[in-house]
């Protein structure tokens, strides 16, 4: 099966380990034989690009704020015509018989409507929330915008009624018959935005637990870790609060947290830091590649998971976990659907830094309820959130999808024999 996989971004020009697992993903569909192309956006990049089977042609918004002018019209309909024209011609080069969404948001949600006209079928795997607000796609949004000023309100208005005119702006919805979510909370948002996925999936992620493993011949007793973005509400502050709190008590002062990740948000997490006298005991390691990240997981003993928003569902503490950490955490989000209170993990409320510092000392005060935990969270993963699992589930599904389709030939099936 020729799959085409649609991602805003695609390593190595990477915003979050989402994209890191939409690659993982790719490569284990590759080798289960399958033939599999991305298209992808040339963010980061001088110019687009192709090589092994990636296309970064696509064009994104990423700077682009309308207010209600025709040059932002103009740069709509510019981003568009290059990312229609690109989907046109890897449909032309690749023949796919199936479209795999991953995310849409910033490139351009027309791509899906024109594999729809085609009779491409088309799939969608989401891993955050793009989907509950996908109208607010730059194109699809222009007649629901509207300008302060009356006198551009009207010139507003004309273009759209003559963009309207001309379909030149899609009506079409989205067809969301095969929508997979990588958690239940994510599908459950999904539904109460009155999105039509009854028949939608709960894929979890998972992780290659070969490459994050344990190895205690490199673990290293109070060391706490944070792997993450340095932003407001991935709740960095509240783990830096609560080392304070746990090295007051001078049997714990040698205890450190490593803070890898970046950049921090205006400086805050260093001046915190500094505030407090923790110098000594905190080191950054700022953005550091994904494959050093297996042996910083392995030089550590508590995995400090401090999240404020509602995570879609954490990449972060599925490796920690398969490698062997402890972990102290918040369940905002998806994460409730790994952790386990007491049994593979210890909880704290949101930004209460002082449970956490409590949870955490309990962990170095008690070092059988630390290795249960330790061991716990390793089975959880092998268990329920394996890579190949997650592929295999995937693959599937893929196929169901497909050949449901493969009886009706569709318009591009029709384009390809007339070429043969």
């Amino acid at each position: 099966m020729r799959i085409l996989v649609i991602s805003n971004f695609y390593p190595p020009h990477v915003i979050g380990g989402y994209e890191l697992g939409c690659r993982d993903v790719v490569d284990g569909l590759k080798s289960r034989g399958h033939d599999v192309g991305v298209l992808t956006s040339s963010h980061g990049l001088e110019r687009t690009e192709k090589s092994e089977g990636v296309y970064r042609w696509l064009d994104t918004d990423i700077r682009l704020k309308i207010d209600g002018n025709s040059g932002d019209l103009l740069k709509v309909f510019k981003k568009e015509s290059t990312n229609r024209r690109a989907f046109a011609r890897v449909c032309r080069e690749f023949s796919p018989d199936i479209l795999y969404v991953w995310n849409a948001t910033h490139i351009s949600i027309s791509i899906a409507l024109m594999a729809q006209k085609l009779g491409l079928p088309v799939s969608y795997f989401i891993s955050d929330h793009w989907l509950t607000r996908w109208e607010s796609d730059a194109l699809y949004s222009l007649r629901s915008r509207s300008p302060r000023k009356p006198f551009r309100r009207l010139i507003w208005r004309l273009l759209i009624s003559s963009f309207d005119a001309a379909r030149v702006l899609p009506r079409e919805s989205l067809d969301l018959s095969h929508v997979q979510f990588a958690s239940r909370y994510l599908q459950q948002a999904a539904l109460e935005a009155t999105r039509p996925v009854t028949t939608s999936k709960v894929i979890h992620w998972g992780i290659d637990v070969k490459r994050f493993r344990t190895d205690d011949s490199t673990f290293r007793s109070k060391r706490l870790l944070y792997v993450g973005q340095l932003t407001a509400h991935k709740g960095v502050h509240t783990a830096v609060e609560a080392l304070k709190r746990i090295v007051e008590d001078p049997r714990h002062r040698s205890t450190t947290l490593t803070i890898v990740g970046g950049p921090d948000y205006g400086d805050r997490i260093n001046q915190l830091v500094r505030s407090l006298g923790l110098e000594h005991n905190v080191r950054f390691t700022g953005l550091i590649s994904r494959d050093q990240l297996p042996s910083i997981y392995r030089e550590h003993q508590i995995l400090l998971f401090p999240s404020i928003w509602d995570e879609p569902f954490s990449l972060t503490l599925l490796e920690a976990m398969s490698s062997g950490l402890a972990v102290v955490a918040t369940t905002t989000g998806g994460s409730s659907e790994i952790l386990k209170d007491e049994v593979n993990s210890l909880i704290f409320p949101k930004e209460d830094a002082q449970r956490c510092a409590d949870q955490v000392t309990r962990l170095l005060e008690n070092p059988k309820l630390c290795e249960r935990l330790r061991q716990n969270a390793r089975r959880t993963v092998e268990k329920d959130f394996k890579l190949d699992d997650m592929v295999d589930r995937i693959d599937d599904a893929l196929k169901s999808y497909q050949q449901l389709n493969v009886s009706r030939e569709s318009p591009l099936e029709r384009g390809r024999s007339a070429q043969r």
